[in-house]
């Protein structure tokens, strides 16, 4: 909400809609939140963000895992260049860029 707007909450469906205050257009509306009946707001608001602290563990833990057995492949590409540059007995020198002036 910035300073020249305000926010206004529905006494009835409990609706809340942002409003210009200079031009008094709507410049964005929410929905009634959705409450089950008899349920405590707050012990929601707690289960939904462990929740995503859970979703969002595990998801940094396969992405470690993730780049830990990319770097193994990568690893083992390498050594096995390395053997078949070896077993080849080609030790000249790769051209490189500079070297095609």
């Amino acid at each position: 909400m910035s300073d020249g707007t305000f926010l206004i909450e529905c006494p009835c469906c409990k609706a809340r809609i942002e409003v210009d205050s200079k031009s008094g257009k709507v410049l964005r509306q929410w929905e009634k939140p959705v409450v089950k009946e008899g349920g405590d707001p707050m012990q929601e608001a707690i289960k939904k963000m462990k929740e995503d602290k859970l979703r969002l563990d595990s998801y940094f833990t396969n992405a470690g895992k993730s780049l830990e057995d990319k770097k193994k492949e990568l690893d083992e590409k390498f050594e096995k260049e390395k053997k078949r540059i070896k077993d080849s007995g080609d030790t000249s020198r790769p051209e490189t860029p500079w070297d095609l002036d």
